[in-house]
């Protein structure tokens, strides 16, 4: 049995793996795609591995049967309860990856900035193709880069303010592309599927149709 209590630390291995595989994906350490991958053999191939290990121990067969079932129902504990879902594990490595890339302060402070002079009725606004983004609603503002500080100028395909559909506050959106962004409102801390905060107040999105 020493040896079984030895097996004990690498129930955490699947669990692990399956945190990390979206994450790090997320977070742009590993190739395109590789984190899924890495994600589904934690979840579905290591477990049986580690569970396996506990058929090696010098025991009556029926207590090894026991080691092995408890060692998977164990790890499967271990993978619904603590550790994320794959989604929010990769939201979490986007907006870490965002955090370094797009200072939280700095995105702050241009938020409240252009919120100020859309009420005030000086805000620049974007004429012509507004392009395409599945968030913007016909009540989105879309701003012209020129409205931006120069550090964030061009690094985003579009920027546009509009109110959010339950409270009405006015959500400040700098969207990478047509799915990935950063928004900037007043939540303080959000960490769901699809959104995680990168400070409070300003949290990275990924969009994605169910």
């Amino acid at each position: 049995m020493r040896r079984a209590l030895q097996f004990l630390p690498l129930l955490g291995l699947a669990p692990l793996g399956h945190f990390l595989g979206s994450y790090l994906d997320g977070a742009g350490m590993l190739p395109r795609g590789s984190g899924f991958l890495f994600s589904a053999a934690s979840m579905f191939l290591l477990p049986w591995l580690v569970a396996a290990l506990f058929l090696t121990v010098r025991v009556a067969y029926p207590i090894r049967v026991s080691l092995f079932v408890g060692a998977l129902v164990a790890q499967g504990i271990l993978m619904f309860t603590v550790v994320p879902a794959g989604a929010t594990s990769g939201m979490m490595g986007i907006a870490h990856r965002f955090r370094r890339e797009f200072p939280p302060d700095q995105m702050r402070v241009c938020a409240a900035s252009l919120r100020q002079k859309a009420h005030d009725g000086t805000l620049v606004l974007r004429r012509g193709d507004t392009g395409h983004s599945f968030l913007m609603s016909e009540k989105a503002v879309l701003i012209d880069d020129s409205e931006l500080p120069a550090l964030l100028r061009g690094r985003f395909e579009r920027v546009f303010i509009q109110p959010d559909r339950d409270t009405g506050e006015q959500r400040v959106y700098f969207s990478l592309d047509e799915r990935r962004g950063i928004v900037c409102d007043s939540r303080k801390h959000v960490r769901e599927f699809f959104v995680c905060s990168m400070a409070e107040g300003v949290h990275a999105y990924r969009y994605q149709r169910l």
